[in-house]
């Protein structure tokens, strides 16, 4: 398993452009091979804050994930629309034996 969280900070006044765009970018990458989950979630703290939160069979489908034609699209919209570059972080589970 591999979770992937996006941190995107949001120039105010295009929010809801990216919000848009996002929609069928989502919509496509929950069919992917591979992907399990794809979020899009608000930070409570800012609400031009916004996280995605993936979850991944495995490393093997970001590659694709990252060259397809709706995060090609997505990518050249979000350009516009963030304040700085984003944040992603991958994580894979610890096993931590629990007695």
């Amino acid at each position: 398993m591999l979770y992937v969280r996006a941190i995107l900070n949001v120039k105010p006044d295009q929010r809801e452009t990216l919000l848009e765009a996002a929609k069928p970018c989502i919509e496509a990458t929950l069919q992917e091979p591979g992907c399990l989950e794809y979020e899009l979630h608000t930070s409570l703290s800012d609400p031009n804050r916004l996280v995605f939160l993936e979850v991944w069979e495995s490393a093997e489908y970001l590659g694709p994930h990252g060259k397809s034609d709706h995060m090609k699209a997505f990518g050249k919209v979000a350009a516009g629309c963030l304040a700085g570059p984003p944040r992603i972080e991958y994580i894979t589970p610890e096993k931590v034996d629990v007695k």
